[in-house]
């Protein structure tokens, strides 16, 4: 099958509701030796990072740890008691991590720059909130996000716990986005917060855990559901 055409359409036929996308794995380069992994966003778009896709791969490939390619980069990975455990090594981090300060309507967020565009917004609750809206706002400011937005919206828990409610370019709200996880850590850290802090979403809990040198740990839960056929 041709990925280009192809994945785009199988994802917009396929993935209902409940799937953030398909993911693509392809064998690993003989020179490499390590896997490819793309992500084909709900509504047949190319999306640039999916870690909880990556860790939902690694699940599949049955093995102890392993290594995958995604967005360019090297991502090593293995599995814990806690689930599967990503490693962002420091040198594919951004070397600086200035935040800009960006407007929406009666709210400010932070954009965040990681691999893929984010807006992290604090927000005092969560269950009353118009992600949608919000989302649009963020979106709307292409002097900020020429190519669309994921915006995070972030209540305080204490005790190093931070709620969040996600709403992803090419999807809408989602439950959960490991990407959108490590912008919302980013921001945490760098406004005095230290150590590991948990991100709670609707689809579950990840731990985020700083390295000494900069770099950063993703660990969280991770199980199949199911399998199914698609058809070209």
């Amino acid at each position: 099958m041709d990925k280009e055409p192809s994945a785009g359409a199988l994802a917009r036929r396929h993935c209902r509701q409940e799937y953030d996308g398909l993911l693509w794995l392809q064998p690993a380069a003989s020179a490499s030796g390590i896997s490819e992994l793309t992500i084909w966003n709900r509504d047949g778009s190319h999306g640039q990072l999916c870690l909880n896709g990556l860790r939902m791969a690694a699940l599949w490939t049955g093995e102890p740890a392993g290594e995958f390619l995604m967005a360019g980069r090297r991502i090593p990975w293995r599995k814990e008691s806690a689930g599967i455990r990503l490693h962002l090594r420091r040198e594919d981090l951004p070397e600086q991590l200035a935040f800009q300060r960006v407007k929406l309507g009666d709210r400010a967020g932070l954009a965040v720059p990681f691999w893929n565009p984010h807006c992290v917004v604090p927000v005092e609750r969560l269950a009353d909130l118009d992600l949608a809206e919000l989302a649009d706002l963020a979106n709307q400011r292409k002097d900020v996000f020429p190519k669309g937005v994921n915006l995070e919206a972030v209540a305080a828990q204490g005790n190093s716990e931070l709620r969040v409610r996600v709403w992803e370019r090419g999807v809408g709200e989602t439950r959960a986005c490991g990407s959108g996880a490590v912008a919302v850590a980013l921001t945490y850290w760098a406004g005095g917060g230290e150590g590991p802090v948990s991100i709670v979403m609707a689809g579950g809990r990840l731990q985020l855990s700083p390295e000494p040198n900069g770099g950063i740990f993703l660990t969280g839960p991770a199980r199949l559901s199911g399998s199914i056929w698609l058809e070209d």
